[in-house]
């Protein structure tokens, strides 16, 4: 079985919109992911902010293949913290079904070299409170939780 990850191309878009779809849908089921998945809607329709990826000069988006197929993505981008650069892992998406082949694992491992070779001091990523499988993921590479956000919802 192999997988392999490599950089998206625009030839890549429309299925990983589907992807990035599909990710949505899986955030509205997970603790905290309501509020979340209203914020990423609100912003633009996911081929939009594929392409903006795509373009982004301080971007990087990646495909996950299993076998050839498109079965997840990441993204990350460089954001400036003081003088310094900081890799910030946007969205990281397996299928659940490939979830236990190394298809993330790989994913991270694409954009922790990419943060390497920038010379950033950082990687940072998000994970949801019942995202049990994100946050295990990014322990098993030596991130750690920093920053919990806490909300009560008012209406």
């Amino acid at each position: 079985m192999s997988t392999t990850v490599r950089p998206a191309e625009q030839s890549d878009l429309n299925e990983l919109a589907v992807l990035m779809d599909t990710a949505v849908l899986e955030l509205r089921n997970q603790r905290g992911g309501e509020a979340l998945a209203w914020a990423i809607d609100r912003n633009a329709s996911s081929l939009l902010s594929l392409t903006t990826a795509l373009d982004a000069p301080n971007t990087m988006l990646w495909c996950g293949l299993w076998e050839n197929v498109l079965v997840g993505y990441a993204i990350a981008s460089v954001v400036a913290e003081g003088g310094d650069q900081v890799v910030l892992i946007t969205d990281i998406y397996t299928t659940p079904e490939v979830r236990d082949v190394g298809v993330g694992e790989l994913l991270l491992e694409s954009a922790i070299a990419w943060a390497t070779v920038l010379d950033a001091v950082a990687i940072d990523a998000h994970a949801l409170p019942g995202a049990r499988e994100s946050k295990n993921l990014f322990e098993r590479f030596g991130l750690t939780a920093r920053l919990i956000t806490v909300r009560r919802q008012l209406r």
